[in-house]
């Protein structure tokens, strides 16, 4: 549980974008501003990006990142980095902190209810573990299919969460969130190649048919 002289993770990240003194920032400047953190934190702000994409295209940038963080995070990486032509990704102060801000009331009822607990389940070990099913869950978010990026964004945030307050139930949790996320994952999959593909390539057939003849 969050104690009142302990400044949320939350306000932590509203904190980093707001005090971004240019109009865009890249990922470069987000990662700069979360500093030496460890991986919760930017697990944190790329799952929340990832889960609520008000601006177009958001969700796939992000999974990127992610894929790589989840790579490293199984490595054993001590901290987060990106390639140059991944970080150096702009879009607009005002859009990012617009995102943050939406996904607030939720990220502060999941740390009023945190507290250190299960400490095996938030160690270095365990994190490696994590990095798999970042990773796994990453890949989803970068699928086309229909809602494949909100559920698996909520799954990263949400053990990020845990993470960074040591709370080893609440990765437990966030590991059924996960697995709740990869089956509307695969819903989604499973209706992009069954109903849309479909639905493209038999008029491109008829197309290509009459062009040919």
């Amino acid at each position: 549980m969050v104690s009142p002289n302990h400044r949320s993770t939350s306000e932590a990240l509203i904190e980093i974008v707001e005090a971004f003194p240019a109009e865009e920032m890249t990922l470069q400047d987000l990662m700069e501003g979360l500093g030496e953190r460890s991986f919760g934190f930017v697990l944190l702000l790329f799952g929340v990006l990832s889960a609520i994409a008000i601006v177009p295209g958001l969700a796939t940038v992000t999974a990127i990142p992610l894929l790589f963080f989840g790579l490293q995070m199984f490595a054993g990486y001590r901290t987060p980095w990106l390639p140059k032509f991944i970080s150096e990704r702009s879009f607009a102060k005002a859009d990012l902190l617009a995102t943050v801000k939406r996904a607030v009331p939720a990220m502060r009822w999941v740390e009023k209810i945190c507290k250190p607990r299960l400490l095996f389940l938030t160690g270095r070990f365990a994190e490696r573990l994590l990095g798999i099913l970042v990773f796994v869950l990453a890949a989803v978010i970068a699928l086309p299919g229909p809602g494949t990026n909100f559920m698996p964004g909520v799954a990263i945030a949400f053990m990020a969460i845990a993470i960074i307050e040591r709370d080893g139930l609440m990765v437990l949790i966030g590991m059924l969130v996960s697995a709740f996320a990869l089956y509307l994952g695969y819903l989604g999959l499973h209706l992009v190649i069954t109903e849309v593909l479909p639905w493209v390539w038999e008029p491109t057939q008829e197309l290509w048919k009459s062009v040919a003849g």
